[in-house]
């Protein structure tokens, strides 16, 4: 099997766990690494032997061998990124939020069909098999009809001034409502309030679907206990599920019992799709672009609820 050439622009804490994958993949060759960090660059040299590093990720671009770019820099330069590795005639895979404006992500979305490129976004919860299963459940009705999804996604970080919760863990939120109902909501409302810094800091939202269902998520960085916490509540039976544990945790007729799941490496099978999504044209991009930017969307119809103190409507008209 021919040798997968990728490049990696961003090698920080995130970066440094992609290439640590990759480094781990069967036929795929880290060709090169990008970051403004000589530390960063540096650490990825000894630790995983990368060929080829620069500071100026238009170099890493302009290499021919190099077939995908995965992107996991700070959210406000993946636009520009994105894009000009398109422009380049590259794959990309790019850490959530994909852009910082629906309008620029939409842009991507056609530059990436009009060049037949694949455009993935890191929406890693589609990869988890917790949650894989309890989309199959939904699916098949286990919890008879669904009344109420709770998202409690909260830790304790420093302040920070270049991004906000909302824009940091609401495309989860979004994205793992799509994924686990097959359907995006209708309306949006939320509060929110800046503890530390003028950026938000913690954030309620309120999401209501065509059919009934409510679904709600407190994001907070003032929490000192770190819970990645998904609830589900339905006619027939209850599930409560810990995201990063990948474990699912019934409630039916005053008994509670745990269902198997086989916990997987989230991050390794979202880069493997990924391969799979570049190699294979029948392989359905399960993390597309349109996914992607339509987390964007809600994730303005909150700020723009919060701003403006009233609901929003979301629904695709």
């Amino acid at each position: 099997m021919a040798k997968f050439n990728v490049g990696v622009v961003g090698t920080g804490y995130w970066g440094r766990k992609i290439v640590d994958e990759l480094s781990n993949i069967q036929n795929v060759s880290i060709e090169a690494i990008s970051d403004l960090n000589d530390e960063n660059l540096k650490f990825c040299v000894e630790r995983f032997k990368v060929k080829r590093t620069f500071k100026d990720f238009h170099e890493l671009l302009a290499m021919p061998e190099i077939k995908a770019v995965i992107v996991a820099t700070s959210n406000e330069t993946h636009y520009q990124i994105c894009k000009e590795a398109l422009d380049a005639g590259k794959h990309v895979l790019v850490e959530k939020p994909m852009t910082l404006d629906s309008k620029k992500g939409w842009e991507l979305v056609r530059l990436a069909e009009k060049k037949n490129l694949v455009l993935s976004v890191g929406h890693i919860f589609r990869f988890n098999n917790a949650i894989a299963e309890v989309k199959r459940l939904v699916k098949q009705r286990f919890l008879g009809k669904m009344f109420l999804m709770e998202f409690n996604w909260t830790n304790l970080e420093k302040p920070f001034t270049d991004r906000d919760v909302v824009f940091d863990l609401a495309p989860h939120m979004f994205d793992m409502m799509n994924f686990i109902t097959d359907a995006w909501p209708v309306e949006i409302s939320a509060v929110g309030a800046s503890h530390r810094t003028n950026v938000l800091e913690t954030a309620y939202i309120h999401a209501k679907f065509s059919d009934g269902l409510l679904a709600d998520a407190m994001l907070s960085w003032v929490i000192p206990k770190k819970t990645r916490q998904l609830s589900l509540i339905g006619e027939s039976r209850s599930m409560f599920v810990d995201a990063v544990g990948q474990e699912i945790t019934v409630f039916e007729s005053g008994y509670t019992y745990k269902l198997g799941v086989d916990r997987n490496n989230t991050i390794r099978d979202e880069l493997l799709h990924f391969i799979d999504s570049v190699g294979n044209p029948l392989v359905e991009t399960r993390n597309s672009g349109t996914v992607g930017v339509r987390t964007i969307e809600l994730i303005e119809a909150a700020k723009k609820s919060i701003a403006e103190k009233a609901s929003v409507d979301v629904s695709i008209k």
